[in-house]
């Protein structure tokens, strides 16, 4: 499966998440970071921390202790790939088309 989604946690908290296993009402992943709004000169940017310091993984949670599991936006995905993927970043539709 391995794919990156973000989950919106009951206690508020918003990861990016790379699922390894949804079984039944559990959902596995590894890799977890919670998202954090930011300021930048460009404007409000996401920025990423560590949601487990200590271990990436893999984690197991019930589906009810989360209030939504959803596909991450483009920029999300480039920024979370340039850490825990191949680097690879994905030109945007605006790049594009100019």
């Amino acid at each position: 499966m391995n794919e990156i989604k973000a989950i919106k946690l009951v206690t508020g908290e918003e990861l990016v998440v790379e699922i390894i296993a949804e079984e039944g009402d559990l959902i596995t992943f590894k890799n977890p970071v919670s998202c954090i709004p930011q300021r930048s000169d460009k404007g409000p940017v996401l920025g990423f921390i560590p949601w487990m310091q200590a271990s990436n993984g893999p984690f197991t949670i019930s589906l009810d202790r989360t209030v939504i599991v959803a596909n991450v936006a483009d920029d999300v995905k480039n920024g979370y790939n340039q850490i825990f993927g191949s680097g690879i970043v994905v030109p945007t539709k605006d790049l594009l088309l100019g």
